[in-house]
């Protein structure tokens, strides 16, 4: 019996290639500064998306939370998503929310 720990997902080899993943996810929100643009970008890669506080649930899959803003280095602002799959399977992506000049 596997642990509490172990983090394997089970899915018939037809279903892994259709399997949202955090990165997919992750490569949609970084540089998007507002949650609501961020589900808005994530409906138009054609995935279902909806917000609740502050995080983004993709196609029961993926959840994408915005941690707002933050004094950064030298008064900058520092926003960004954490991305992890639900079943709460490794890795977890960590991207900037905001846009890179």
């Amino acid at each position: 019996m596997p642990d509490a720990t172990s983090a394997t997902v089970v899915a018939h080899p037809e279903d892994r290639a259709k399997m949202l993943t955090a990165e997919q996810v992750a490569g949609v929100v970084a540089g998007i500064p507002a949650i609501g643009w961020a589900c808005d970008a994530l409906k138009k890669a054609g995935w279902r998306a909806s917000i609740s506080g502050n995080r983004i649930t993709v196609n029961d899959e993926v959840f994408a939370q915005f941690i707002g803003t933050t004094v950064g280095a030298l008064g900058g602002i520092d926003a960004r998503w954490v991305i992890y799959r639900i079943a709460g399977t490794k890795p977890v992506w960590v991207v900037g929310a905001e846009p890179t000049r």
